[in-house]
């Protein structure tokens, strides 16, 4: 390949980068609007209140994501949620036939609506899975499934909040 055509690639591949946006998600806005960003959007989205303890865990983590865990002071956004949690049996002892590890799949699908107009603004589903194994003791194997519970509804929790964050960093 000649120099000259080496030269013609890399300012083609040059044009066509110089074309790209790439801006961090938490930047300023840049339409000049003189918000600061997802980030204030974000910090006005009131959440429903928790029917379970696994909706309680999920509460939580999304509100600190949010706004720090404290509530808006001026909610523009109400954000409905649907937590499911499912547990599968994925290891059997071989001597007793007794499970011995789980698997919990955890799915949340949220609506967010604009509180003033009552418009349906974004919605999404987002899922994730996280196991636990059992032993002899009972209340171990209580406190191995919520602990496995927990993780699972932080990290949709995060999950939801990076698929907000980018929904409002774009619109």
């Amino acid at each position: 390949m000649s120099w000259a055509r080496k030269a013609a690639i890399l300012v083609a591949a040059v044009a066509l980068l110089s074309a790209c946006q790439v801006r961090p998600l938490y930047a300023p806005s840049s339409q000049g609007t003189g918000m600061a960003g997802p980030q204030a959007v974000l910090a006005a989205i009131a959440i429903d209140p928790p029917q379970t303890r696994g909706e309680q865990t999920f509460r939580n983590a999304l509100s600190f994501l949010l706004h720090g865990g404290r509530e808006p002071a001026a909610p523009r956004y109400d954000l409905i949620y649907r937590l499911t949690i499912r547990s599968q049996e994925i290891a059997i002892e071989r001597d007793t036939g007794t499970p011995n590890a789980y698997q919990l799949s955890g799915s949340v699908s949220f609506l967010v609506k604009d509180i003033g107009t009552g418009q349906e603004v974004f919605g999404a589903n987002v899922t994730a899975v996280d196991s636990y194994t059992r032993s002899s003791q009972n209340f171990a194997n209580i406190r191995a499934r919520r602990d496995a519970e927990e993780r699972l509804t932080r990290v949709l929790a995060e999950l939801a909040q990076a698929r907000l964050a980018a929904y409002f960093a774009t619109h």
